[in-house]
């Protein structure tokens, strides 16, 4: 049949591989399952890709090229040097670099870049469309998903990127839990002045679920976001008030955050879980579209060995590093959150008269934080950060 963009009217489609979400998982997933030959239905809820828009959009460089998105002026907005963190007691922590490190990015127009790659691969795309059950198909030879329009589509693996509603992914798995999604309110704001080649945190005494931050778009625009379980609407304006009196929301939206480890369900068999849904997330930011990615590409390898040669258990093992990672981001998000107003400001204090930015600069990785800040913590200036938190603290 070819690339495609399926309509409802179809009532039954067969592939090898349906993958259920057209996230950044589901895409790339189902781009590297189709470029090894496979054929692959994508089916997305929404009419259109991207919306609605439900991150910041701050992306590493780096992290892109390992997932095989190359820099493209369809969806760059703006470059990124460097962060500054601020703490509760007004103490300031000044990364940056000498290059660019990441790149602000219109989220839709990412999406439909990554949808339009898959389409071009030979991806078809039922858009509109939700996936509602699934059931094994008589004779065990494959799985059908029942649509909520009435439609079918029946393959031999399933990939399971549908985000943090996880319709599907409790009904397919018993053991399913992730009682870690947090509300997130995002205000775009005009006249935020600050440097536009800076994105920046604020810890507050009334932020103890997830720090505050303005990731700007150019010198005027930029989007500002506070996650909490009560009231994050109304905590982002007081953040507004607070630190950037003079600027002016045009537009704001809303959904959620994960902040917990990664989910050990879904990485093995005929039926995977990819992205969001599966926890593949930085607990420290919530970011999860570089190692989301990541796992749905391991994904993708999985699901052609399991077909084309009947070898199972590559999944687990790929991911089986970027979860040791996530896991242990959880564990320091989880300490940072639990941490008094004077021991965040003694942290940032430290790190910010300790040298570390340089070494983080030149060691640290968005992605991978846990890694990149042992082997800054390995160093002169670590050491000296490590000596001067102990002083403050005790």
């Amino acid at each position: 049949m070819g690339a495609s963009i399926l309509r409802l009217w179809m009532v039954m489609f067969r592939a090898d591989v349906v993958v259920i979400g057209g996230g950044p998982a589901g895409l790339i997933a189902a781009a590297d399952a189709s470029q090894r030959g496979l054929s692959v239905t994508l089916i997305e809820e929404d009419i259109i890709f991207g919306r609605p828009e439900r991150c910041a959009g701050l992306y590493s460089i780096r992290g892109l090229e390992k997932i095989g998105v190359p820099l493209h002026k369809s969806y760059i907005q703006n470059f990124i040097w460097g962060g500054v963190i601020h703490s509760p007691g007004g103490e300031v922590f000044e990364l940056s670099s000498a290059t660019p490190v990441a790149v602000v990015a219109a989220r839709e127009a990412l999406d439909r870049y990554l949808a339009e790659r898959a389409i071009g691969s030979g991806v078809d795309v039922l858009l509109g469309s939700r996936a509602v059950s699934c059931s094994v198909e008589a004779g065990g030879g494959g799985y059908k998903v029942v649509l909520n329009d009435g439609g079918e589509a029946s393959a031999q693996a399933l990939v399971v990127a549908e985000g943090a509603s996880a319709t599907l992914a409790r009904r397919l798995f018993s053991s399913y839990s992730a009682p870690y999604w947090i509300p997130i309110s995002q205000l775009i704001v005009k006249n935020h002045g600050l440097d536009r080649r800076q994105a920046h945190v604020w810890f507050k005494n009334y932020l103890k679920d997830f720090f505050g931050y303005l990731v700007p778009i150019n010198e005027e625009i930029g989007k500002l976001g506070v996650a909490a379980r009560h009231d994050p609407l109304a905590k982002a304006h007081r953040l507004l008030r607070e630190e950037i009196p003079g600027s002016k929301v045009i537009g704001y939206s809303s959904h959620s955050i994960y902040r917990g480890p990664p989910l050990e369900v879904g990485l093995d068999g005929n039926i995977l879980l990819v992205g969001d849904v599966a926890g593949q997330v930085k607990a420290t930011t919530g970011g999860g579209v570089v190692v989301g990615g990541l796992c749905a590409r391991a994904a993708a390898s999985h699901v052609y060995s399991l077909l084309k040669d009947r070898r199972g258990g590559v999944y687990r093992r790929s991911v089986s590093n970027i979860y040791r990672e996530l896991k242990a981001t959880y564990l320091v998000a989880k300490t940072i959150y639990s941490m008094s107003d004077k021991a965040i400001d003694a942290l940032v204090r430290a790190a910010s008269e300790s040298g570390l930015s340089k070494t983080l600069a030149l060691r640290g990785d968005m992605d991978f934080q846990i890694t990149g800040l042992a082997r800054s913590l390995a160093s002169y200036s670590g050491l000296r950060f490590l000596a001067g938190l102990l002083r403050s603290l005790f």
